[in-house]
């Protein structure tokens, strides 16, 4: 009995000793000799996304970050050929700047580590024009029969601080909310199809923000199509950036421009034929050849003659 009682102690003990860490494992009868735990580290290299550094845009304020992994951190990262674009300038691991001229520079980058293990990159950056700023709605591309959202999007909004979006609504349509996105500020209301979306910002909303979601709801199924859109956008100082206006307002600024146009030609054409050369004014005439045009003076009487004395008899 105490041969039994002896073994199942020794048998429990065992199982304990199995159940512990790695470090226990040698009482299992494991041999672990020849293990080693010691990993690879990866080699230095330059991690960026398969696009490559962000558009780079004229005058606009810029800023990527050159990525660096591998190796053993901390890293440095300079210029080592080539040209940056006029107005960026790399500041330890990040470019930045306002590019100055348009054109296309390359450069190569060397990333080095603790160790002095280096890696090098070539770039090729295009500087351009910044596209114009745009409000843009993304539609269904189907019918709808119950209550949609529809989101507003901005591109390019430079220094954008606050927005107009007018959308001429199919009739029946009508619009059960407004909301913010991007800590956007919002101001709507709808008058007949006429919705009008005042927008303000805070900050700059990066260029694709999803600034707004409006919430339409139709009476009867139906196709919203291509928007009837208008906007205008202005700075903080007030400056006008951009503005698309609606068909309407685009045929009378057109039809206005026509008319101003129309006089402008119509008042010069008028100046031009009293003022050309060598014509007669009005109530004049031309003497014949030979002879010389008569005087509107009147001719001066002879003064009395003397005789020198200074005075008479």
């Amino acid at each position: 009995m105490a041969h039994s009682r002896f073994a199942a102690r020794r048998g429990l003990s065992v199982l304990l000793a199995c159940a512990l860490p790695v470090g226990a494992l040698v009482a299992c009868g494991q041999d672990l000799s020849g293990t080693s735990s010691t990993s690879a580290r990866d080699a230095l290299y330059f991690n960026e996304r398969a696009s490559g550094l962000p558009p780079v845009y004229l005058q606009e304020p810029y800023t990527a970050a050159i990525e660096v992994a591998g190796g053993a951190g901390p890293y440095t990262v300079r210029k080592i050929e080539g040209t940056l674009p006029p107005g960026l300038t790399l500041n330890g691991t990040t470019l930045s700047g306002t590019p100055s001229k348009a054109g296309t520079y390359t450069f190569t980058l060397e990333a080095t580590d603790s160790t002095l293990s280096s890696k090098q990159k070539s770039y090729t950056v295009n500087v351009q024009e910044l596209p114009p700023l745009s409000l843009a709605l993304t539609l269904p591309s189907g019918q709808i029969r119950g209550e949609t959202r529809v989101p507003v999007t901005i591109s390019a909004p430079r220094s954008v601080r606050a927005a107009r979006l007018t959308w001429t609504l199919p009739a029946n349509v009508t619009v059960t909310r407004v909301q913010p996105e991007g800590g956007a500020l919002v101001f709507w209301r709808q008058d007949g199809t006429r919705l009008t979306v005042d927008l303000g910002f805070k900050a700059v909303p990066r260029s694709g923000t999803r600034v707004a979601l409006i919430s339409v709801k139709p009476a009867a199924p139906v196709t919203l199509g291509t928007p009837a859109l208008a906007y205008e956008a202005r700075g903080g100082d007030g400056k006008m950036l951009a503005q698309k206006l609606s068909a309407e307002e685009q045929k009378k600024l057109d039809d206005q421009k026509a008319a101003e146009q129309k006089a402008a030609e119509q008042k010069a054409a008028e100046q031009k034929s009293t003022a050309q050369p060598g014509t007669t004014p009005p109530g004049t005439s031309t003497p014949p050849a030979g002879q010389t045009p008569p005087s509107n003076e009147t001719p001066k009487a002879d003064p009395p003659p003397t005789d020198g004395s200074g005075g008479g008899k």
